[in-house]
């Protein structure tokens, strides 16, 4: 009769992933569990519009999509990234928002494209400035009114 192999005990196992973590070697399929899981975090604290805690997970999420080389999932992260810089009214959603739509673009992803579109339409018409490029669009920057030195009121005593 052949021997049987005993499995670990669950005091071992338990040993061996602490000191697995403690060396900052996380396997790939675990790294990508960890992503998934960021993403999924953000969109919940989102739609919970909890938007500061949501920004960190989407940007948790895009780093370790991005180590994983996953450029689908760093995609839906960088979405998820700018719709919350845009709630938070946050010029900078604009590029972030473009990023996302080229990496949604070069993937095929025409939902992805239009949800883009709509946000940096939205975008648009919260900021005064329109974004120096625009995904999809050829606008031209609108120019700043020019405020003459005449035409500044004197301080007030």
């Amino acid at each position: 009769m052949p021997a049987r192999h005993r499995l670990p005990s669950v005091d071992r196992a338990s040993s061996i992933a602490p000191a697995r973590r403690a060396s900052g070697v996380v396997p790939a399929c675990d790294r990508a569990v960890v992503a998934a899981a960021a993403l999924a975090e953000g969109e919940a604290l989102l739609a919970r519009d909890e938007l500061e805690q949501a920004g960190e997970r989407f940007q948790a999420a895009a780093r370790a999509f991005d180590e994983l080389g996953d450029a689908a999932g760093g995609a839906r992260a960088l979405l998820g990234l700018g719709r919350v810089l845009l709630g938070l009214e946050d010029p900078a959603c604009r590029e972030v928002l473009e990023d996302a739509g080229t990496w949604l673009e070069d993937l095929g992803d025409d939902a992805g494209v239009r949800e883009v579109d709509q946000l940096l339409r939205a975008a648009e018409s919260s900021f005064e400035r329109e974004s120096p490029r625009s995904f999809h669009s050829a606008g031209l920057m609108k120019a700043a009114p020019q405020v003459r030195s005449s035409e500044i009121p004197p301080p007030r005593d």
